[in-house]
């Protein structure tokens, strides 16, 4: 979980940032004692900082739920309400929000996820890690499994920045060209629950640093470019038992490779070679990965052969993207709550199923 830090913190941070706010993508958690408000609220205005305080609202909405049995609905709070709970400052945002303490805002804001998750799976997923490499389907992805609360600390692991043309598909904005995609999903994430940890690694995956990256996770969410990095991704997690899930925004494809109960499976189930994967020609690996060209929609070889000439790079399409993204947390969901799934490599094309 973020940590929290006192005021005087809060004001040694305003007085000698780090960085400029526009930089910065770390929820800062502040916690007042009892009479600091004035001091507090001083300080944001001084710094225009606005104060967003629905505390009253988020009492009202955990009292409305069913307790669990033995709880009472509506914690006993203090006289000086502004000491309780969290004030969640969001630097690049200039605002602070009022918010419940950690675990009655995971129980309020995945109380609607019940009973498809239930209360008792939720505080397991908590205790869960999950990376995910490669931040464009990855980071909606990445979004999907914030907001169902899959786990408690999520890294986060890209080299690339947003550029213009990404906009056709990821959640972001034009004020987001340049900037490094781990941190723009790490601030829409922070948006959701400033609670939940998240680590980012901005550098290239690779043969070196492949295992420290994989180490402790319990499940990889795989989405980079690279087919040598993929393959490599998947030997370490076979190596760790450490099970993966990738998605492509192409015809619903879907690939689970569960090495913890599966640890005889090849890299992408046997269907690309060493050789293949880290040769120069990335394109052929993967479409090889996907069943061949005859696999791929009309469209998509209609396009391949364009591809450096009349299109800049494969065709993408943001509906295409998030419902990648839903087969993930779908699959994720499962695995991290220990069930067993076998291996599946195919696709779930919606074209095919809607005539």
């Amino acid at each position: 979980m973020t940590s929290t830090i006192s005021l005087d913190h809060f004001a040694e941070t305003l007085a000698s940032p780090g960085h400029a706010p526009e930089h910065d993508w770390r929820p800062y958690l502040v916690r007042l004692a009892v009479g600091e408000h004035p001091r507090f609220s001083a300080l944001c205005r001084q710094h225009g900082i606005t104060l967003l305080d629905t505390i009253d609202r988020q009492l009202d909405e955990l009292a409305s739920l069913r307790p669990p049995e033995g709880e009472r609905s509506r914690p006993a709070v203090p006289a000086d309400l502004a000491a309780y709970g969290c004030w969640a400052w969001l630097p690049w945002t200039a605002q602070v929000a009022h918010l419940l303490p950690p675990d009655e805002y995971l129980r309020v804001v995945t109380d609607r996820n019940r009973n498809k998750i239930t209360r008792t799976e939720q505080q397991l997923l908590r205790t869960k890690r999950v990376g995910v490499l490669g931040l464009s389907v990855g980071a909606e992805a990445a979004i999907v499994i914030a907001q169902e609360h899959l786990c408690g600390h999520l890294v986060l692991a890209d080299f690339d920045r947003l550029e213009l043309s990404n906009l056709n598909r990821l959640g972001a904005s034009h004020a987001d060209i340049g900037r490094p995609k781990t941190r723009i999903a790490a601030r829409r994430i922070a948006a959701i629950d400033p609670y939940l940890q998240v680590t980012l690694l901005e550098e290239e995956i690779n043969q070196d640093n492949v295992e420290d990256f994989l180490h402790s996770l319990d499940l990889l969410v795989e989405e980079c470019d690279s087919a040598a990095t993929k393959y490599d991704t998947r030997t370490a997690a076979r190596r760790l038992g450490l099970n993966v899930v990738y998605a492509a925004d192409e015809r619903g494809f879907l690939s689970v490779e569960p090495y913890a109960t599966h640890p005889e499976l090849s890299p992408f189930h046997g269907l690309v070679t060493p050789d293949l994967a880290h040769s120069a020609d990335r394109f052929t690996a993967l479409v090889e990965w996907l069943g061949g060209l005859s696999a791929l929609s009309v469209r998509s070889q209609e396009s391949v052969g364009l591809i450096g000439t009349d299109l800049s790079g494969y065709p993408q399409l943001a509906g295409e993207a998030r419902y990648a993204a839903g087969q993930i947390a779908h699959v994720a969901r499962r695995l991290l709550l220990g069930e067993q799934i076998s291996p599946f490599h195919g696709h779930l094309d919606l074209a095919a199923a809607i005539t």
